[in-house]
């Protein structure tokens, strides 16, 4: 059983990630991942973050690849709020619909028409029944972002465009392609016992100081397929990130586990670090989430998974100006795949 694991894993062959472009326009961010899947979303403009004001939530726009790739509109709103909404553009409503805990989203023509009207608008907002702004975003940027979604997709100079058009027909946009399938095997077995002596390698070969793996609590491993364990070793800590050297443990070997994306955390030419790491057994799941402050509105997570060698990236999210969205967005994507 053992020995069909790994050979699963060694047929796939481990392929270096390449994440998607991220890129600021006026006051929004816009990504598209490695197979061309795009997302745009509002940020706080500089001087209403000076001044220390609320916009009462974020806008993103997200964009599927391919001829028939649609729209999806989606306000997070954060004031408690729910039932009937608008959308305006400089104060002309362009769509409706109906917010469900803080949350609305609309695909298909109202997308569309929000979209449409986007370009040349100057202030997006969302209001209630009665009229009463609950968000708002400025529009500046929102055009050059939709552009960049255009080129990335293979719209540009066509009728799907959103906002560079031509005369090209759907047909001339490429294909959306399938995310890569990523070998992922399941946690099986007998995690190993952390001995003294074995938590003391384990230390010499993180390069953490000492003091910055000293918890209150044992040290325990997590078992992996193939007989190995994994081991998340503290290795120093901030206001609100901890970071992390992960051990692969085989007997009483304990080795640094190997990535093939470095995580957030990671200086240059360093060992491999995750910040406010997590283990999720049951998906065999590894999870890394650096915040560039404590808010939580900028910052980088990836999601691996135990391929029997490596841990694989299957997603990786990044938000890279601390603007009050909350969205990181995505940059690269994969299929976890059982044996």
């Amino acid at each position: 059983m053992i020995l069909s694991l790994l050979l699963f894993a060694a047929a796939a062959g481990p392929a270096s990630p390449r994440p998607g472009p991220i890129k600021t326009f006026g006051d929004w961010a816009v990504a598209c991942d490695n197979v061309h899947a795009c997302e745009m979303t509002s940020l706080i403009p500089t001087q209403e973050m000076a001044d220390g004001s609320d916009s009462g939530g974020y806008f993103s726009i997200a964009r599927a690849a391919g001829q028939d790739g649609g729209f999806m509109f989606e306000i997070s709103s954060n004031g408690g709020h729910d039932g009937a909404a608008s959308i305006r553009i400089d104060g002309k409503v362009v769509a409706g619909g109906t917010i469900v805990r803080d949350s609305l989203t609309l695909t298909g023509a109202r997308a569309m028409a929000i979209v449409a009207a986007l370009a040349n608008g100057k202030r997006l907002s969302l209001t209630d029944a009665a009229g009463t702004e609950i968000a708002h975003a400025s529009l500046a940027g929102s055009a050059a972002a939709l552009r960049f979604i255009d080129a990335d997709q293979g719209r540009a100079g066509g009728v799907t465009a959103a906002v560079a058009k031509g005369g090209k027909p759907a047909s001339a946009v490429p294909a959306a392609l399938p995310p890569p399938r990523i070998p992922s095997l399941p946690a099986s077995g007998k995690a190993a016992t952390i001995t003294p002596a074995l938590l003391k390698r384990m230390v010499d070969l993180s390069g953490c100081d000492t003091e910055d793996t000293q918890v209150s609590d044992p040290i325990r491993g997590d078992a992996l397929a193939g007989g190995k364990t994994l081991v998340l070793l503290p290795c120093g800590s901030g206001a609100y990130n901890f970071s992390t050297v992960a051990l692969i443990v085989s007997g009483s070997k304990p080795v640094l586990a190997r990535f093939d994306f470095p995580p957030g955390g990671t200086e240059a030419g360093g060992t491999p670090t995750l910040v406010n790491a997590g283990w999720d057994v049951t998906a065999a799941r590894l999870q890394s989430y650096s915040k560039g402050r404590g808010l939580g509105d900028c910052g980088t997570s990836e999601a691996y998974v135990w391929d029997g060698t490596l841990f694989r990236l299957i997603e990786a999210r990044r938000m890279d100006e601390c603007q009050g969205s909350v969205n990181w967005l995505a940059v690269w994507r994969a299929t976890p795949a059982r044996p």
